[in-house]
């Protein structure tokens, strides 16, 4: 039967001068005479010494064994490198082994039959014991105090050596990040198709936040009748989730999935949430308004996964009509069919596509700037001779109290004009 008393921790020296005592405490309680204890305590702390040589920590582990009603003091240095058992030790302790334990760990344990002792193993004495183990000494507590003032003193040396070091580093690293960030950026921007202007005229705005966020958008001819328009935003910020965005957006443009009709929405919102789940992207899972624009019957049919909805301001409203995405948020679950609307546009019209990176400001005095006043804000026209998505970019900086915003700001105006339906 094994009875633990505790452990001492061998990182410094301190540690010689904390096994020497504790050891001699312990020994003289169990009954050894002066002589042994005072061998015991003095071969065990040069064997802490040889241990520091190594300057790797270890432990020891002090226990009593009985077997066959004989009780013994056990002691467990457990190593992190190899050695041997000094012969001092031999001569002192009844048994003695080093015993390999796996390829990064060894343990010395000794043995040493107690004497007769004065009054019996009582849980009382064995708590006495444990106290002893546990509780460095005086001299221990000054000897690391002291090792630890030298090693203040030292690092203080040289702290403005290697604050400097560090801080080069850093500025590297940061410079470089960035040089990335930039990059980044600007393939995400070049991806986005140019403005373009006529019976259906479309204008953009993208400005990636410091950290680069997942936004990205788009807008092509599927065939001569249809046209697709389409905004997502992947979650968290870096390159990551801008190449997860990315892949996404080339899968949209390139028309390339398999048994899929891009005239229908909601075909394509199952294939893209089918295909892109969170398990395969780092947990990652994005936002998605997709719509399709039928010419000739100038029908809007649209539907998304957890996206802003869009705004459609139709002739003469102060209002706008809000085209819901009413489905969940796209990769994170199953879904078997996403909900699909349609409507008439009437001319002249405007559609509003963005991230919510356009609406979800935080104030510069604090508190947030709701959707509905975001709403207010849209629903007043910009000033004469200038774009309203510069507007709102203008306004959203200037509540915000920052040039740069903390998340991308991404908006997709889509125009119909009347006059040039017969085009």
């Amino acid at each position: 039967m094994r009875t633990h008393l505790g452990e001492i921790c061998i990182f410094d020296q301190s540690a010689v001068i904390e096994v020497r005592t504790k050891i001699l405490g312990l020994a003289s309680a169990f009954g050894f005479n002066s002589s042994m204890a005072t061998r015991m305590a003095t071969s065990l702390s040069q064997l802490v010494r040889q241990l520091l040589l190594h300057r790797e920590p270890g432990k020891l582990y002090v226990d009593l064994d009985e077997l066959y009603g004989e009780v013994a003091l056990s002691l467990r240095f457990v190593l992190s490198h190899k050695m041997t058992v000094p012969d001092v030790l031999r001569e002192v302790f009844d048994d003695t082994s080093l015993v390999v334990c796996d390829n990064s760990r060894e343990e010395i344990r000794l043995r040493k039959s107690l004497p007769n002792l004065p009054g019996s193993l009582s849980p009382e004495f064995l708590d006495m014991q444990r106290s002893r183990i546990n509780m460095k000494s005086r001299a221990a507590l000054l000897e690391e105090l002291r090792e630890k003032n030298q090693q203040l003193e030292k690092y203080n040396a040289h702290l403005e050596e290697l604050v400097r070091e560090r801080t080069n580093e850093l500025q590297v690293a940061n410079q470089r990040m960035q040089r990335d960030l930039d990059a980044g950026a600007d393939y995400v921007a070049r991806l986005i198709p140019a403005p373009i202007r006529g019976p259906i005229a479309i204008d953009w705005r993208y400005v990636p936040s410091a950290a680069l966020g997942g936004d990205t958008m788009g807008y092509h001819w599927i065939d001569r009748d249809h046209l697709a328009i389409y905004l997502l935003d992947v979650t968290g910020h870096g390159i990551d989730s801008a190449l997860l965005a990315v892949s996404i957006i080339n899968v949209v443009r390139s028309v390339t999935l398999p048994g899929v009709d891009f005239r229908h929405p909601g075909q394509v919102l199952k294939q893209l949430n089918d295909s892109f789940t969170m398990e395969k992207h780092d947990n990652k899972m994005f936002t998605m308004w997709y719509g399709v624009f039928q010419k000739s019957t100038s029908t809007l049919t649209w539907g998304g996964g957890g996206h802003p909805d869009a705004l459609l301001y139709e002739p003469g409203a102060t209002e706008p009509v809000l085209l819901a995405s009413g489905g969940p948020m796209m990769g994170m679950i199953e879904w078997p069919e996403f909900e699909i609307f349609s409507r008439v546009i009437e001319s002249p019209s405007r559609l509003y596509l963005f991230s919510d990176g356009v609406h979800e400001i935080h104030l510069e005095k604090g508190g947030e700037w709701t959707f509905a006043e975001f709403i207010q804000f849209m629903n007043v026209s910009a000033p004469t001779g200038a774009s309203k998505m510069d507007h709102l970019f203008h306004h959203v900086r200037k509540l915000s109290g920052t040039d740069q915003l903390s998340d991308d700001f991404s908006i997709l105006e889509l125009c119909f004009n009347a006059k040039s339906d017969s085009n």
